[in-house]
């Protein structure tokens, strides 16, 4: 984003306040979650389990019950 102080609302995004820059027209709300995806370790394990064969549900089954591709 730019330096620009000419900014207004414009509308909002999942309960956030959403704002557009006037000069440049961007879009952006005032302060954004940290990341929330899998860790590391849990990645990596998975990641391993598909590269010697296992399928996506089947590595979903194991490591992540009641997941989507639970049966």
């Amino acid at each position: 984003m730019g330096q620009s102080t000419h900014i207004n609302k414009n509308g909002q995004k999942k309960g956030k306040q959403n704002y557009i820059c006037v000069e440049c027209g961007r879009q952006f709300i005032d302060c954004y979650e940290t990341y929330r995806g899998y860790s590391d370790e849990l990645r990596n394990e998975c990641l391993k389990m598909y590269v010697n064969g296992m399928g996506l549900r089947g590595i979903s089954r194991v490591k992540k019950p009641g997941g989507k591709y639970a049966g």
